[in-house]
């Protein structure tokens, strides 16, 4: 942090106080903190005169959903929290898309908004979906990113992505929707990590081939917390069930 810290200092020099550049301290950055800032302080006291005249918006609040279905992807909900119900199941973000930059750990869903464009043929159903990292370290150094004036290599710890799909499409039914728990959707999405239930799960478990991950992340954590036991268990149930074929019976299980 930079700015004075005596005792005795005023609220006015405490507005001094700026983050300073992560990567440097060299006198081409400080240059730039220090005209954001100008141009912060310019823009505030040109708007303080119309922000009296403004009524507040109210862009939106959360409330709890009177039934689960219709957090579901076919009722096209806008929601926080949980899991995202993917617009598009089958085409999601892979790769370096679903990883912060900063520290590469799996990005974590923090809401997404339904906002269809109805008079646009291709954007008849559309959704924004927010993700962000969630050590404060790593968007801290976001906010740094963002300083500089066209970094070679960007680095994003919050990342939105937008989807949208036409009416016709292979997902859901061209009909209006009831809205009443009856919608389905026409095909099935693609099958999500067991861990995070948010990405695409294109790992599978080695041992028992049952269990789907995003990342060798996410099968780590998971295999020390649960899946260990429960590979087991999987792989005792198969031994159990190939020798009952084998003898020409069955034999029956209690999980």
């Amino acid at each position: 942090m930079e700015g004075a810290s005596a005792k005795g200092d005023s609220m006015e020099e405490l507005k001094g106080l700026r983050i300073s550049s992560l990567d440097s301290d060299s006198e081409e950055d400080a240059a730039v903190v220090e005209e954001n800032r100008k141009a912060v302080d310019v823009e505030e006291e040109d708007d303080e005169d119309e922000d009296e005249d403004l009524e507040p918006v109210m862009l939106g609040f959360l409330e709890k959903p009177e039934h689960p279905w219709s957090l579901l992807r076919q009722s096209f909900p806008s929601k926080a929290g949980g899991a995202p119900a993917w617009l598009d199941p089958v085409n999601l973000p892979t790769g370096r898309h679903c990883v912060c930059d900063i520290c590469g750990k799996p990005l974590r869903f923090v809401l997404q908004v339904y906002a269809p464009i109805t008079e646009k043929e291709s954007a008849y159903h559309r959704t924004l979906f927010v993700f962000m990292c969630p050590k404060m370290s790593c968007l801290l150094r976001d906010q740094h990113e963002q300083w500089k004036h066209k970094p070679e290599q960007p680095s994003r710890s919050v990342k939105v992505f937008r989807c949208q799909v036409p009416l016709s499409n292979p997902f859901y039914s061209s009909e209006h929707s009831k809205n009443d728990g009856t919608d389905r959707p026409s095909s099935p999405g693609a099958v999500l990590c067991d861990r995070c239930g948010t990405w695409k799960g294109d790992k599978l478990c080695g041992r028992c081939k049952k269990v789907h991950y995003c990342s060798e992340r996410h099968q780590r954590k998971d295999w020390k917390s649960v899946h260990k036991y429960e590979c087991r268990q999987v792989d005792n149930s198969l031994q159990l069930s190939n020798a009952g074929s084998s003898n020409g019976g069955t034999i029956k299980t209690k999980g």
